[in-house]
């Protein structure tokens, strides 16, 4: 069996690139080279990710692969064959054009018509052959954000390529690329080894040796070996020390991606900066410097961890080094707090007219304005009397987007508003609104907590929503410059894990009405476009179902199957914590042995019914005891159910209507429905009809696949 090795020598990848590199090579190498491995197995593929490094080991290779028998499709038969059964010229063209003997050509039957055709055998590529023709198509095609030039061979890269090892065992399998041939020489570690600043050019005598000569090299080749050494460096100083590690995943992969021998280096900053709140120095830390910090007791100490790339022996002069840098950002950060203080959130609010939201809507105090107007609007749907909190939190809520820390550190925007707000008096419930109206800023970020704060964040991100998509800013498949999924994932969470019993459609109908979204649009277009009632009933829809959408692929992420998700969303349900509680209890009985029958009767029900009939039932046309006894059955059930739909017990509810099962069976063995009397007819489809809204109430049963 064979292996091979490819590296891909470079120089220093940025973070995101190392990951995007390594999880493509990966995908890649076992689609491309899946005809090849001898046997499916974990060990068929290592890949190596480094910042200055994109390397791929897979091993178990066969020397060729198999040979494919294959069906080759010619002309159609009439074409192929004239009338005296002999073939024609296009039957003899095909075969000439595949290298199939004349003789071999037969008679093929397919769905789509008779055509001439045979079978050949197509022999398998080498290894060595199958290398050369993919290995350059990967490597040219890895889906980095950006990529570069830097020789007159156009040959595009996230970084300058230096070098290229490719190895099948010990021999050097060429490829060109960037005007570097391939060869069996690495670059050890670039400060670790001699010469310092290109690092040892090693040479790599077989594919067998790459890992450990990597590591002799002082390079950890693995993403997951640095990880996990990058982890245990935290964790043991923060034992040194007696404090607990702010562990950051985000900052834990940029800086395993950044190093290749990671060093921790303790260092100290001076206690009076802890006079900042505690987010300040963390982002300072994290986003500018890549430090990790530490606590006690939910408290910063004035320690930080740093990683340098190089083992040093006197590590006191790169900490004094760090220490230093550190001051003069810390230094700049107490500064701007400092000076933020002297001003107070109220007067910075009218200033918001000076920051530009989005040129066709206007600016950040147009914003605030219409996230007031909806956070009113979703107050009286949830019948919050008292709207000081909410009103108030909403005016400041974007005001220190002027204050200095957050223009200098924009990843503090929100935290800062709550510390100044409540520096100056304001209320708890409206300081923390300030931040929590911007939760969740991720998939799995926290929730708001305060009333307040959730009003307000469902209303902001439904104004983002409705703006965006009323000027044609939708997301498109790769892109989504504006957040707006991000945003809509974010009220499907709200309403959903905060148990909030919301009807969405009539709140963003008076949301688009009364945020004069229409106006503001003529006015910063300057009157090009007319807004209609049909627009806004077509806006309110595309919002709508933008929501959906992403609810839909929250609750598959759930565990959810899709089709009891399309059950319910079909109903036309836009309460999504209904919707939650619906396809929850839809999900427990199909776990129900007698799912199946079930099912059978009810979707009977539901595609006996044509398309858009019209109810009209009366009991005066009924005539066999069995359609008497559904009615009445009915009947009997049909008030308690609708109470327990109100009181969203749909468990309940759905055990009173599987009540009708026997009934409805019996009706369906014993009574025909499509009768030639039309009255009787339409009585009867009228019962079912009725049957199957209390169904639909729930589900739309008919899509739940058995």
């Amino acid at each position: 069996m064979n292996k091979y090795l490819l590296e891909i020598g470079c120089e220093e990848l940025p973070p995101k690139s190392v990951n995007i590199g390594r999880n493509y090579l990966k995908e890649q190498f076992l689609e491309k080279f899946s005809n090849f491995f001898m046997y499916e197995t974990p060990e068929n593929i290592k890949v190596f990710a480094t910042p200055r490094r994109l390397s791929v080991l897979i091993e178990n290779l066969k020397d060729k692969e198999d040979s494919t028998k294959q069906l080759v499709l010619g002309p159609p038969y009439k074409v192929a064959v004239d009338e005296e059964g002999k073939f024609t010229k296009a039957a003899i063209g095909f075969a000439k054009k595949n290298n199939i003997p004349i003789e071999e050509l037969q008679k093929i039957e397919t769905e789509k018509g008779i055509y001439i055709g045979a079978y050949i055998v197509r022999e398998g590529k080498s290894i060595d052959e199958h290398i050369k023709q993919v290995v350059p198509d990967i490597i040219a095609t890895i889906p980095f954000p950006k990529t570069m030039r830097w020789n007159s061979s156009n040959f595009r890269f996230s970084r300058p390529v230096r070098w290229i090892v490719s190895l099948l065992n010990d021999q050097i399998i060429e490829i060109i690329l960037g005007g570097i041939k391939s060869d069996r020489y690495t670059h050890l570690h670039r400060f670790m080894t001699n010469p310092i600043g290109k690092g040892e050019r090693k040479e790599i005598p077989s594919a067998d040796n790459y890992e450990e000569i990597l590591k002799l090299g002082f390079i950890i080749p693995k993403y997951e070996d640095r990880k996990k050494a990058v982890e245990t460096q935290i964790t043991g100083f923060a034992r040194n020390i007696d404090a607990d590690p702010i562990l950051d995943e985000e900052l834990l992969d940029e800086v395993t991606n950044l190093l290749e021998f990671p060093v921790g280096i303790l260092g100290d900053f001076s206690p009076e900066y802890l006079i900042l709140p505690k987010e300040v120095i963390i982002v300072v830390c994290k986003h500018h410097q890549r430090f990790f910090n530490f606590e006690k007791n939910g408290r910063l100490i004035p320690k930080f961890l740093a990683f340098s790339n190089t083992a040093v022996k006197d590590r006191n002069i790169v900490k004094q080094g760090y220490e230093k840098v550190l001051k003069a950002r810390l230094e700049d950060a107490l500064f701007f707090y400092e000076e933020d203080l002297k001003k107070n959130l109220e007067e910075l609010y009218p200033l918001l007219e000076g920051i530009l939201f989005h040129e066709k809507l206007g600016t950040m105090l147009d914003k605030v304005k219409r996230n007031g107007i909806i956070a009113n609007i979703l107050a009286d749907s949830l019948d919050i009397e008292d709207r000081t909190y909410i009103n108030r939190a909403n005016k400041l809520s974007k005001t220190d987007l002027l204050t200095e820390m957050v223009k200098e550190f924009d990843e503090l925007q929100g935290i800062m508003g709550m510390y100044y707000a409540l520096k100056q008096g304001e209320s708890e419930e409206v300081a923390k609104a300030i931040y929590e109206h911007y939760l969740p800023k991720t998939a799995d970020d926290e929730l708001p907590q305060t009333t307040t704060g959730t009003i307000l964040s469902v209303a902001d991100k439904l104004d983002t929503l409705i703006s965006f998509f009323a000027i044609g800013e939708k997301p498109k498949a790769g892109a989504d410059p504006f957040g707006l999924r991000r945003a809509a994932v974010g009220i499907v969470r709200i309403l959903v894990e905060k148990n909030i019993d919301l009807d969405l459609s009539p709140v963003i109908e008076a949301s688009i009405r009364k945020i004069g979204i229409a106006n503001l649009i003529k006015k910063h277009l300057k009157g090009q476009i007319k807004f209609t009632d049909l627009d806004f009933l077509n806006l309110k829809s595309e919002v709508l179902d933008f929501i959906n959408g992403r609810f839909s692929a929250y609750m598959k992420n759930k565990g959810f199957d899709t089709d009891i998700i399309n059950s319910v969303l079909s109903t036309g349900e836009t309460n999504l914590y209904r919707a939650f509680l619906k396809i929850s209890t839809v999900k427990e009985l199909k776990q129900n042995p007698e799912f199946e029958d079930i099912m059978i009767t009810f979707k009977r029900v539901g595609n006996i019914i044509p398309e858009n009939f019209e109810e009209d039932l009366d009991e005066k046309y009924f005539e066999k005891e069995e359609e008497k006894q559904l009615y009445k059955k009915l009947l009997l059930i049909e008030k308690e159910v609708l109470e327990l739909l109100k009181k969203k017990d749909y468990k309940k509810a759905l055990a009173k209507l599987l009540e009708l099962k026997p009934y409805v069976d019996k009706f369906f063995d014993n009574v025909m429905v499509m009768v030639k009397d039309e009255k009787i007819k339409k009585n009867r489809l009228s019962l079912l009809k009725r049957i199957n809204d209390l169904f639909n109430r729930i589900s739309d049963f008919t899509k739940i696949n058995v």
